[in-house]
């Protein structure tokens, strides 16, 4: 039961990371925005768009690293260095078209040199993580505190550099976390370079490399066909709901440790899986409910002008619900494949093997995603994007459930899902009443409301009641050792 505490520590330090992550990009969002010029904020988003395409190769050897390293290969050198040396010619080649692309977009070369620095720094920081994800995931969690908590200081110390000073500061902030990520996993830095294992995975790289491919078009699909379809200003609001339904998407997170367990053990229990269910239900049950409740209120944060728009939330809440789920599902499948343990493994093994086929269900899912949104978006408009979301969501969903049946307690999850309805009751009734306006009270309403609905769970569920007593236990014995 220890360990389970410490696996839902983990991936709840996690969750907590990526809600501040939101937390922070916005803050430094509106500083520069608010400090730079808007052609310097557009070349902001323009080098970012950039950058993206020159990590199609970031996870060649982290996917393998991540499975390899959990089940007692020591990969990290290997892995970090090959890594780094995979990004040299990409940023070679950033650097010959910084010059085409300063004179296409009208401007100074200075941010496009400091930025092709992201490209070695990302690759590097993707096979860290890689690692301490396996061995030290909580440790993950203090990413967004040293990026964002060095990078916002920085940018505003060399703002009167403009953008090439903001570019500056990313690089640091992000460099910064490297280094602290190696310290992290010095200990597993092995002594020798492992040849053997380069030479296997690299001949691997394809699949890496699909399914990173399909996670771009996934994200992006529905809000570029709402561009194309229908005009930018539906496609603001639009992306204001996804920016809200990202807050519950981060609670996907809260396996992740769970599934690294898997992995490294290729094996679980019906026990097991049902409880980390239990566990992601209790945070985004009331996510959900809070959230379509708040709907007008969380668009209003952003502009009274889009809250009547605010009807489109509640499919793109329950899509990012059915995500978490899938994230669940997903890691059981993945982490329960052993036919990789052999580094010789050929091309057409691994086409029949269990990754393949997940990789296959992405395809299907984001397939299915957009030929939804070509239907509705003409048809529906935005809400018809949304709803072609949570299609493709419960599409995949469906399908994880089946191919995990016999890891699942159907009852006992229904039986947890109703509890936890019954615990956000009380919470609903008062944000039904209160009816904050403004952002700081729609912010204070949704504190008093967690506290509310956390206390109703601790009365009416048992089992809750217990793992909220021995969280509690585990962080008061961290929270001890770093005060020691």
């Amino acid at each position: 039961m220890t360990s389970r505490i410490r696996v839902r520590l983990s991936g709840f330090i996690l969750f907590i990371s990526n809600l501040l992550s939101f937390l922070f990009g916005f803050i430094f969002i509106v500083l520069i925005s608010r400090n730079l010029s808007q052609s310097d904020l557009g070349l902001w988003f323009y080098i970012g768009s950039i950058i993206t395409y020159f990590e199609f190769l970031i996870k060649v050897l982290p996917f393998w690293a991540t499975r390899d390293f959990a089940r007692g290969r020591a990969v990290a050198k290997t892995t970090i260095i090959s890594s780094t040396i995979i990004s040299i010619p990409l940023t070679l080649i950033f650097l010959s078209l910084s010059g085409i692309l300063s004179k296409s977009s009208r401007a100074p070369i200075y941010p496009f040199l400091v930025a092709s620095l992201l490209i070695p720094v990302y690759y590097a920081s993707s096979s860290i993580n890689s690692i301490m994800y396996v061995r030290y995931p909580q440790k993950v969690g203090w990413r967004v505190p040293l990026i964002d908590g060095l990078k916002i200081p920085i940018g505003l110390y060399l703002l009167p550099y403009g953008l090439t000073g903001v570019m500056v500061a990313v690089v640091i902030a992000n460099l910064v976390y490297v280094m602290y990520g190696i310290y992290v996993i010095r200990r597993e830095i092995e002594k020798s370079f492992d040849k053997d294992w380069l030479k296997s995975r690299i001949k691997h790289f394809w699949l890496p490399i699909i399914q990173s491919a399909i996670g771009y078009v996934n994200s992006a699909s529905d809000q570029f066909l709402i561009g194309t379809l229908l005009s930018p200003l539906q496609l603001s609001t639009y992306g204001i709901g996804v920016t809200i339904s990202n807050a519950v998407r981060a609670s996907s997170q809260l396996s992740l440790p769970f599934s690294m367990s898997v992995l490294s053990k290729t094996s679980t229990s019906r026990e097991e899986v049902s409880s980390i269910i239990k566990f992601v239900t209790i945070f985004v049950i009331p996510m959900l409910i809070g959230g379509i409740i708040l709907s007008r209120e969380l668009f209003g944060i952003f502009g009274p002008m889009y809250k009547d728009s605010a009807w489109i939330l509640w499919p793109l809440l329950s899509s990012a619900v059915l995500t978490s789920y899938s994230t669940i599902l997903y890691g059981v499948i993945s982490g329960l494949e052993k036919i990789d343990y052999n580094l010789g493994v050929d091309f057409k093994t691994l086409l029949r093997s269990r990754l393949f086929k997940l990789t296959l269900l992405d395809y299907g899912t984001t397939a299915t995603l957009i030929v939804s949104s070509i239907i509705m978006i003409p048809w529906l408009g935005i809400l018809g994007a949304a709803l072609s979301r949570l299609v493709a969501a419960s599409m995949s969903f469906t399908i994880l459930s089946i191919i995990c049946m016999q890891y699942l307690k159907l009852k006992r999850i229904l039986e947890d899902v109703s509890l936890t309805v019954l615990a956000c009751t009380p919470m609903s009734v008062y944000l039904i009443l209160f009816k904050p306006s403004g952002t700081t009270l729609t912010l204070l309403a949704i504190m008093i409301g967690a506290t509310i609905y956390f206390t109703s769970l601790y009365i009416v569920d048992r089992e809750a009641r217990k793992l909220i007593k021995k969280f509690i236990k585990e962080v008061s014995q961290k929270l001890l050792f770093l005060l020691e």
